[in-house]
């Protein structure tokens, strides 16, 4: 390595030494992301869902469907909790007299669909939106046309078979019945605190626009075909009526608690399939990777510096 550094030209120099900057800057990064994420991960502690305070939590439980609702996957039509789904066409060009392919992304599709959480006594809502998501089923296949005219995974493909296709379509899923790990910000809303009277008073309002028919019948009472501002009295008092009942009837129904990423942007939104143990683990793993990288990135810098001096 020492003998690879002393031999780089000298108008060379200025690049080889920015990108070893780059990748000192990239490596210490890596590791302060990972560490944080693995101290975030074995000092919060792992609350119940039906004594979980407002605020940034740590669940555990299974994935399930939203009123029995399955979302299905873009790609392979597979009923699934989350998906993010990518299609990247392969492209042959030549560069110094080499033939060399690569995958170009041409379709990507994140979900941002809600789902639920349980642990058997309780549950919540799911908000996948801007999610850090730690999956382990992913689907691959390939095909010539740009979108999938198969949907399911071609186990048995040969890699000949593979890159002889222009199309390459790959999906991670999260499936229902998972246990998962999700770290996020926890609150809960009543029905009655996302709405006022006034504005369950305007939908309603709006709602009778929408049959012009209808709310002439219902108030022009001297049939002349418009509604006069005396007639609009009358209307707005038989809404505000209505939706004080409406307003009412929000009063029994249940709560409704959710996790979703923070607010803060210190603060990591995970929401994983592997257990709490593996994926401190996996965060540990990355971080000694990346801290390994960077001490030789420093050091190689370091030396080429000397040997350039």
């Amino acid at each position: 390595m020492n003998q690879i550094l002393a031999e780089i030209p000298p108008q060379d120099y200025p690049y080889v030494l920015g990108m070893m900057i780059v990748a000192v800057l990239l490596s210490f990064y890596g590791f302060v992301r990972n560490w944080k994420r693995l101290r975030i991960i074995e000092d919060t502690p792992t609350a119940k869902l039906r004594s979980a305070h407002q605020g940034y939590v740590e669940l555990e439980g299974k994935g399930r469907f939203i009123d029995d609702q399955p979302i299905y996957a873009p790609l392979s039509n597979h009923p699934c909790l989350w998906y993010s789904s990518k299609i990247e066409q392969q492209e042959t060009f030549t560069e110094n007299g080499r033939t060399q392919t690569r995958w170009n992304v041409v379709y990507s599709n994140t979900s941002e669909h809600r789902f639920k959480l349980t642990d058997g006594a309780s549950s919540c809502d799911v908000d996948p939106d801007r999610a850090e998501v730690n999956g382990n089923e992913k689907l691959v296949w390939y095909g010539n046309t740009e979108w999938p005219t198969r949907t399911q995974m071609l186990e048995s493909q040969s890699i000949v078979h593979a890159m002889s296709n222009r199309y390459r379509y790959s999906e991670s899923l999260i499936l229902p019945g998972q246990p998962l790990y999700i770290l996020g910000q926890f609150s809960t809303a009543s029905a009655m605190t996302q709405k006022s009277v006034r504005d369950v008073m305007i939908n309603v309002i709006n709602e009778w626009k929408r049959d012009q028919p209808a709310l002439r019948e219902r108030f022009d009472i001297n049939c002349d075909g418009n509604i006069d501002q005396q007639e609009w009295e009358t209307a707005r008092t038989e809404a505000h009526t209505e939706a004080q009942r409406i307003y009412d009837q929000l009063a029994v129904e249940p709560d409704t608690h959710i996790i979703a990423k923070p607010r803060n942007s210190s603060q990591p939104f995970i929401i994983s399939v592997y257990p709490q143990a593996l994926l401190a683990q996996k965060f540990r793993r990355n971080s000694y990777a990346a801290l390994a990288v960077c001490i030789a990135s420093v050091c190689a810098t370091a030396w080429l510096i000397h040997v350039h001096a």
